[in-house]
């Protein structure tokens, strides 16, 4: 016999799993790595999706640890080292800290770093723009963390539906982020709005 908690868990699993299954339905390059998590390309961008019945998306799981450390340079023991000498693996908004490297820098579906979390370590210059459609997350952001060095800008399609617009003159400039910084909210007039983004080289 079924109880009612189990249905109503087999229910946010089952909506969870619908999710990240349209996700990966309509993105390319995403491996499901874990329970509520995407790898893109090999861990160049990982997003990750609040658990059923709660509102932010969990530190990373083991599995994207693994591929954390391994886009860092770092091997899995430091890693393990570090978190056994008190080092916190994830900021209080549980995007990656230095401990894997010091280019973790972070994109939230809501504001306070609340539901789904997307995030990368590597520069992308203004030659390589990235674009929140491939992973399902353009018009999304509501806050963000960047933990690294980089200097993030972050823009709007300068037409409605046209990724390439982000590359010439149409492009809607929104905001930048300096090293070591965070937003808890975006603001009003720029919620949901990012459609690209792209770095400082170093």
């Amino acid at each position: 016999m079924v109880t009612l908690t189990q249905a109503n868990a087999a229910s946010g699993e089952d909506s969870l799993q619908k999710k990240i299954d349209k996700v990966l339905a309509t993105t390319e390059g995403g491996t499901q790595i874990s329970r509520n998590e995407i790898a893109f390309d090999g861990g160049e961008a990982i997003l990750a999706f609040p658990l059923p019945g709660h509102r932010d998306a969990p530190p990373s799981s083991p599995a994207a640890v693994k591929l954390q450390a391994k886009r860092a340079g770092v091997s899995t023991k430091s890693v393990q080292a570090s978190r056994e000498a008190g080092a916190e693996l994830a900021a209080s908004d549980d995007c990656p800290t230095e401990v894997f490297g010091n280019d973790w820098y972070c994109f939230y579906q809501y504001e306070n770093f609340g539901g789904q979390r997307l995030q990368w370590n590597a520069p992308h210059n203004h030659n390589d723009i990235k674009f929140f459609s491939e992973w399902g997350f353009e018009n999304k952001t509501s806050s963000w963390s960047n933990k690294g060095g980089l200097v993030i800008y972050v823009e709007g399609r300068g037409e409605t539906g046209l990724d390439k617009s982000c590359y010439d003159s149409r492009a809607i400039f929104l905001w930048g982020e300096q090293p070591h910084t965070s937003d808890s909210f975006v603001g009003t007039s720029l919620d949901n709005r990012a459609d690209c983004f792209w770095t400082s080289d170093s």
